[in-house]
């Protein structure tokens, strides 16, 4: 049994082995004395290494055709130069590393590998650090694990799904944007009115500025620069003044707009301002989105009607008024004020446009037919 002995510490027996190993300890290649599953005893011979150091320790196991090295964290448990030997110990072994050390031991005692000068001989199987059969206990976690990797699976699976989904979407908004919708260039809530006119020059002597008037009332008189006979100007219908254009002993001349009157039943509705290039785009049907000024959206707004257009109005490039209804919305108290008007219109209809046009404008510049009625 002198290829066999026992070395004893504070924690457990490791029977020591002579195989013909090398290891590399800082640089320098040593041979190894014996070796076991915890530790190793090298030749060093008159070199001192601090006892108690950890070194990073190449094992090399030079089997018949190849080398194996294993490093391992090794700390020094004596130095002896007069016998020329320095044990090391172990320190912190993975599993993988212990199996293999242990694979190594097991094989050597039943024969597998056999020593053979400087070499080991493979003598029934090869080297297989996985060799040594798991016990059944080992099995529960590697299952949970495969349930763990499963789900991460899945979870990268969905969150990339939803990425992918918002960036469609994102990209189906902006090109909904650009090809199904637009928005008037300006749009204004304004009233039906009907425009009372100077009759003659002269000097405004006297104009009414405010309230409701009656038909066949007076609301404005002017003394002509040819002589002294004032003219009056009568109201045409039971009428509200909705603005005044002159002051009095204002000069005024022939067709000069004086001041304006509406319907007392007249309902205020939306003037939006839009390019003739744009407005083709109505004519197949189109909703109509109003913002006011306070944040609130009118979702019930319909155009009243379009104008008909010619190829003269086409090539001019001028904007056209579309008159819109808001519905039931009151907006009395803000006649004058610019609000935000945007056209949408659906995607399916884009197709039939060019046809469609050419029954409101035909080739020579004269309409066809009357524009027919919107509803949003």
């Amino acid at each position: 049994m002198n290829v066999v002995k026992f070395e004893a510490d504070v924690q457990r027996q490791h029977a020591r082995y002579k195989l013909p190993l090398k290891c590399v300890i800082d640089g320098y290649r040593y041979t190894c004395l014996d070796w076991s599953v915890g530790g190793v005893g090298v030749a060093t011979g008159k070199t001192v290494l601090p006892e108690f150091k950890t070194f990073p320790v190449d094992l090399e196991f030079p089997f018949d055709g190849f080398v194996f090295t294993l490093r391992v964290d090794a700390q020094v448990r004596y130095c002896d130069p007069t016998k020329g030997r320095t044990g090391f110990q172990y320190m912190s072994l993975t599993e993988e590393k212990l199996r293999f050390l242990r694979y190594v031991r097991d094989a050597h005692l039943s024969g597998e590998v056999v020593t053979l000068n400087d070499v080991l001989d493979l003598s029934s199987r090869s080297v297989d650090p996985r060799g040594r059969k798991k016990d059944a206990s080992s099995e529960e976690p590697a299952f949970g694990g495969w349930y763990e990797a499963v789900a991460r699976r899945w979870l990268r699976i969905a969150v990339t799904s939803i990425l992918g989904i918002g960036v469609l979407l994102f990209l189906w908004g902006a090109l909904y944007q650009r090809l199904w919708t637009f928005r008037a260039d300006q749009s204004l809530v304004t009233i039906d009115s009907a425009a009372v006119i100077a009759p003659s020059d002269g000097v405004v002597t006297n104009i009414v500025t405010q309230g409701a008037v009656k038909a066949g009332d007076p609301v404005a008189t002017i003394l002509p620069t040819a002589n002294n006979r004032s003219v009056t100007v009568l109201a045409r219908c039971d009428c509200i003044i909705q603005d005044v254009q002159v002051g009095l002993d204002s000069q005024v001349r022939a067709g000069q707009r004086l001041l304006s009157l509406s319907m007392q039943n007249a309902k205020p509705h939306v003037v939006a301002m839009v390019d003739y290039s744009q407005a083709l785009r109505l004519y197949k049907g189109a909703r109509v989105l109003v913002e006011l000024p306070d944040g609130k959206r009118i979702s019930n707004a319909a155009i009243r009607d379009l104008p008909k257009l010619t190829s003269t109005d086409l090539a001019s490039g001028n904007k056209i008024p579309i008159n819109i209804d808001v519905g039931d919305a009151d907006l009395a108290s803000i006649v004058g004020t610019p609000v935000t008007v945007r056209f949408v219109h659906s995607p399916w209809t884009t197709r039939a446009l060019p046809q469609m046009l050419k029954s409101y404008v035909d080739t020579t510049g004269t309409e066809s037919r009357p524009a027919a009625e919107t509803k949003g």
